[in-house]
């Protein structure tokens, strides 16, 4: 019951503002939070141990061996080998689909029509039976094929989040009903994570997808493939007792060729999503343009110095999980770090024997006693009987330092003194955020040097920690408002993802365009006004139009920073880029039109002062030079080709057709330039952060008309 108010409570937001609302920081967006159940962590332990300990079987995962599934049907005639867990070892078997196997995926992912578009109560009776009869099986194969000490978290908070983003599924469908959008219901590749896999991949990406009648491909991974496989083949026993099409879940076990085969002949508009590594992010998109990545990135934390307090933060964010959390620590600033300090940080370290030892003593940041011995690489040291590994320098570590996943890490820059908000170290390492982009920044006992930072630079997760209550590296509950994503480096992005993905979101408005129908209509039919925004209508016409109109609209009804719903003081919401003296570069070229949607989110907000425009027309310039405030550059293309190399924010043109030919939702097109997120403090009510942060410039805010 609880649930259905909350949903008529959005629905009536939308009604009221005529807002998207699965749009990021909307007022209808806003609305969808909030009125969630409290799940029982005691009880999903419980389950879990009781599953480890009765029903696990290890032997099945070598007996009844990882497959592909499709349309229902097992595929077994291909080359049986070796599952790997996470550290490598071999933990079952799994059957990779022969060639004549794999024409049968790609034939199916070509011809096969999802025979209907709202699977809603279905599939979401679905998920409840997952989270109600299946959580220790959830739970317990990840703990086993990943060795994951707390999935117990995992699930406890996407029981929240699910709900959170069913509001926004629910959403969007009624604005595809209403003619608004047109959400495309090509097969989806769900390239399963190792760490994360129950909610990212079973739930945000499959059963959202799913509802909405999107037919799914789950991939196999190199390693830890059979916890995900387990829960694949347990969504299809589910799906033929509720009478969903098998056609609408297909397994796919196959190696790289062959999975590179798949996605070379399949159709252009099939989405993929992934959460994992650049290096993959890049692999995965050269070869398929329309993938969605989560990447990782340097996770740093700030103190001014190693006090014991200090030492856990650090201990705590650095071994998550034996480093295998995407929020891990890689990196800390202190002042006056010495060798003894370091070492010191790992003295209370735990050191696990399974994660069934894990979950009973309420363990997350172990290391596992017989995780393979790392080699100590050049420069760095390791720790005394402990298998960790940390490098002190007076300098901040090079652009784009290795991860060392599953391994515990952690480069510590020991400046002389502790940081000031304005310094040159701190400037100095603002920009080396910006240029590596970790995905968490945690600043501790320091207020004011945390404002500099976030408004220096464009992490999406920051925490803000001290005096008793230490900000971790690993904190963050987007279904509490502490919004969540994983973005290469903004310049970069492209080569990379297709859109940065935000937690929580609607997995399927990932695929899913304004109807230009509907925006030729609203270009005909509406207007706002606007210093800036009007010239740029002046220039455009039909769906070009309607579209600023919408993005000018999604703007308006967005900015601001919110307030987060958990026990953590959180502010949330669209931001500038960083603050930091670069800018944005669009070059128009003599085609105002072609880039008149990209130019609106500066335009109309207080980030005009970060974009310049090149053009190679003088009337261009004439007319763009008429926005108060807008510089405008005119050269021809040999100038700017050489030019746009410079050391830029972002540089764009009108090559990706986007606001041009293709029409991503606002939300979605907006975070291609601007920033999206939060800052939070650990304490509860904090005055102090509040106003601190509240009135900070980087939050995006409308210009006067």
């Amino acid at each position: 019951p609880g649930a259905i108010t909350m949903l008529s409570q959005v629905s009536r937001a939308v009604r009221a503002t005529g807002r998207r609302s699965y749009n990021f920081a909307s007022a209808p967006y806003v609305s969808t939070f909030g009125n969630l159940p409290t799940p029982s962590f005691t009880a999903l332990r419980s389950a879990t141990l009781d599953y480890l300990k009765n029903d696990f079987n290890a032997d099945s995962w070598h007996s009844d061996p990882v497959r592909s599934v499709v349309n229902g049907s097992d595929l077994k005639n291909g080359t049986t080998v070796d599952t790997y867990d996470a550290f490598m070892r071999p933990n079952g078997k799994i059957v990779h689909a022969s060639k004549s196997e794999v024409d049968k995926i790609i034939s199916h992912i070509n011809s096969y029509t999802p025979p209907l578009h709202d699977l809603r109560p279905n599939i979401r009776r679905i998920e409840d039976t997952l989270l109600e009869k299946y959580p220790g099986l959830l739970i317990g194969n990840q703990a086993k094929d990943f060795l994951k000490q707390d999935g117990v978290t995992e699930i406890e908070e996407s029981i929240q989040a699910n709900l959170v983003e069913r509001r926004m599924n629910d959403l969007l469908f009624q604005d595809e009903q209403a003619g608004k959008i047109d959400i495309d219901r090509s097969p989806a590749f769900i390239g399963c994570v190792s760490n994360f896999s129950n909610f990212l991949d079973l739930f945000r990406k499959v059963i959202r997808n799913m509802e909405l009648g999107i037919p799914c491909v789950v991939l196999s991974r190199s390693n830890t493939t059979q916890h995900s496989y387990r829960w694949a083949r347990l969504l299809m026993e589910l799906m033929e007792d509720e009478g969903v099409d098998p056609g609408m879940l297909t397994y796919a076990s196959a190696d790289l060729p062959d999975v590179k085969r798949i996605f070379a002949a399949s159709p252009d508009t099939c989405p993929s999503y992934f959460t994992c590594s650049r290096e993959l992010a890049a692999a995965v998109k050269s070869g398929h343009s329309n993938s969605m990545c989560s990447t990782g990135g340097p996770n740093t934390l700030v103190a001014p110095a190693l006090t014991e307090g200090v030492k856990e933060a650090i201990r705590f964010s650095a071994m998550i999980e034996n480093s295998g959390q995407c929020t891990a620590l890689r990196h800390a600033v202190v002042a006056g770090a010495t060798k003894e300090d370091v070492e010191s940080i790992f003295d209370q370290a735990p050191v696990v024997t399974t994660p069934e030892d894990s979950l009973k003593e309420g363990e997350f940041a172990g290391l596992f006693a017989d995780a393979p011995v790392s080699q100590t690489p050049e420069g760095y040291a390791k720790v005394e009987s402990l298998d960790a590994h940390y490098k002190i320098d007076k300098d901040l570590p090079e652009d784009g330092v290795e991860e060392y996943w599953r391994q515990v890490f952690v480069d510590v820059t020991s400046a002389d003194s502790p940081l000031d908000a304005g310094s040159e170290k701190a400037t100095e390492l603002a920009a080396w955020l910006v240029r590596n982009q970790p995905i968490t920044l945690a600043v501790n006992e320091n207020l004011a040097l945390a404002k500099f930072l976030f408004e220096k630079t464009g992490q999406v997760v920051y925490t803000v920690g001290g005096d008793g209550s230490y900000a971790l590296t690993c904190q963050a509950r987007p279904q509490e408002g502490e919004i969540f994503g994983e973005f290469p480096v903004r310049r970069d992005l492209a080569k990379y993802t297709k859109y940065p993905v935000v937690v929580p979101s609607s997995t399927p408005s990932y695929n899913t365009l304004m109807n230009q129908s509907y925006l030729t209509e609203k270009g005909a039919s509406d207007s706002v006004e606007g210093e800036g925004v009007n010239v740029l209508l002046d220039c455009v016409q039909g769906c070009v139009k309607g579209y600023c109109i919408e993005l000018t609209e999604y703007l308006r009804d967005s900015v601001g920073a919110k307030e987060g719903y958990g026990d953590r003081t959180t502010l949330w919401g669209l931001q500038r880029p960083p603050i930091d003296g670069k800018v944005t570069v669009i070059r128009a070229g003599n085609d105002i039109s072609s880039v008149a949607a990209k130019l609106i989110p500066f335009v109309a907000t207080n980030a005009r002062s970060q974009v310049e425009v090149s053009v190679s027309s003088a009337e261009v310039a004439a007319r763009l030079s008429s926005i108060d405030g807008l510089k405008v550059t005119v050269e021809d293309d040999n100038v700017w080709a050489a030019r746009k190399a410079s050391d830029y924010y972002n540089v764009l043109d009108s090559s990706d057709g986007l606001g041009y030919r293709q029409f991503p939702l606002p939300g979605h097109f907006v975070s291609l330039y601007l920033g999206v997120g939060h800052v939070k403090s650990t304490k509860g009510d904090d005055k102090e952060f509040l106003n601190m942060f509240k009135d900070s410039e980087k939050w995006l805010e409308i210009v006067a008309a």
